[in-house]
């Protein structure tokens, strides 16, 4: 393009040398002002068009640079995705293995798989604090409650047991409740989230694993608590 400016100016300052008489029925003055004239719009359009062109490929570079920076967002949030999926895999892994060797089900052993679902639920939900409790559905006394933070929790078990019989998630003020979906003995264990991440509670997956671990708590304190409940 450059060139093209190059030629144009040369051409330009030559005209009185070119024209050097009166061309058809114009003067040779007349004839050198329009050729200037031509020279200088010729010019011109190729300077729009050139900066057009220049506009035109930052825009594409901006817009390649845009894709880029969206892939390379897509491509870290895939990498974190996948990094938490693979730690809830896991965790669950650890707590069904915990679960296995009934021949080393200790109390100490047993708070310590009570811990790794609070502590995985937590993790899985960005919660504040996480509560297991074994509610008697018959008396709506507690059997058992656990907690990651020793701060009070206003949920009584009458509204617990509230929950539908097909139901087995319940949202209560800042809290979102799962149950076990069997019971054993008229028991049944409840997991209850407190101040958690809104979004997380939208991901059908993280509820099913909380399920679980619902689950999961309930078989492990009748179990431990076999004679208790017999």
């Amino acid at each position: 393009m450059y060139w093209i400016f190059i030629v144009i100016f040369i051409i330009t300052v030559l005209i009185p040398d070119i024209i050097r008489r009166d061309v058809f029925f114009l003067s040779e003055t007349r004839a050198e002002e329009i050729a200037i004239f031509l020279m200088g719009a010729i010019a011109f359009v190729a300077f729009i068009k050139n900066e057009r062109l220049l506009i035109f490929h930052k825009r594409e570079k901006a817009k390649d640079q845009k894709k880029i920076n969206q892939t390379v967002k897509d491509l870290m949030e895939s990498y974190s995705y996948i990094g938490e999926v693979n730690r809830k895999m896991d965790i669950l892994m650890n707590i069904a293995l915990g679960l296995s060797d009934r021949s080393l089900l200790s109390k100490s052993k047993e708070n310590e798989i009570y811990k790794s679902i609070l502590s995985a639920t937590d993790f899985i939900f960005k919660a504040e604090s996480t509560y297991i409790r074994f509610v008697d559905l018959n008396t709506f006394q507690t059997k058992k409650e656990l907690k990651t933070k020793e701060n009070g929790l206003n949920i009584k078990n009458d509204e617990l047991a509230d929950m539908e019989e097909d139901a087995q998630i319940k949202k209560l003020n800042d809290c979102i409740i799962i149950r076990s979906s069997q019971s054993i003995k008229n028991i049944k264990s409840y997991i209850i989230i407190r101040n958690y991440d809104k979004e997380e509670e939208n991901s059908a997956k993280n509820i099913e694993i909380v399920k679980v671990f619902a689950s999961q708590a309930l078989f492990l304190y009748s179990y431990t608590h076999g004679e208790i409940i017999k």
